[in-house]
């Protein structure tokens, strides 16, 4: 693996921590959004993950060369490119499936961070909703 490539792959890395780290923060009423914001967030993360997700099965069927010729160099090129497309840690298909890792974290983290944020709304109306009727 190159050198660019282990910094590629070290980025996707950390992005997949800091979402986790944030869906946690979201699922602990930490990390709060306005329900509208975060509504729009999270559509646009699935409408993401559904372009990646065709990409991917885009990317499978790159697995079948052809035109390469019957030469044994050709043939060593056309399996190399195929591998590069379906296997390894750096090829397509690994690089699309962690893409989608991270945006499915990111509409997870924003769908919790919106229902922590309604919960906390609702519970504070509540609340005051009984200090004003005087129950308790």
């Amino acid at each position: 693996m190159s050198e660019s490539e282990q910094s590629e792959n070290a980025q996707m890395e950390a992005a997949v921590t800091r979402w986790q780290a944030l869906k946690k923060q979201a699922e602990d009423g930490e990390l709060r959004l306005d329900e509208q914001i975060g509504t729009a967030l999270a559509n646009h993360a699935d409408q993401m993950r559904t372009k990646l997700d065709t990409m991917l099965d885009f990317a499978g069927d790159l697995k079948h060369q052809a035109g390469f010729g019957t030469l044994k160099s050709a043939e060593a090129l056309r399996d190399k490119f195929a591998k590069k497309a379906t296997a390894g840690d750096d090829s397509a298909v690994n690089r699309l499936k962690q893409s989608i890792e991270v945006v499915t974290l990111m509409s997870e983290t924003y769908k919790l961070a919106i229902g922590k944020l309604t919960e906390s709304d609702q519970s504070a109306a509540s609340q005051y909703s009984k200090l004003n009727t005087g129950d308790s």
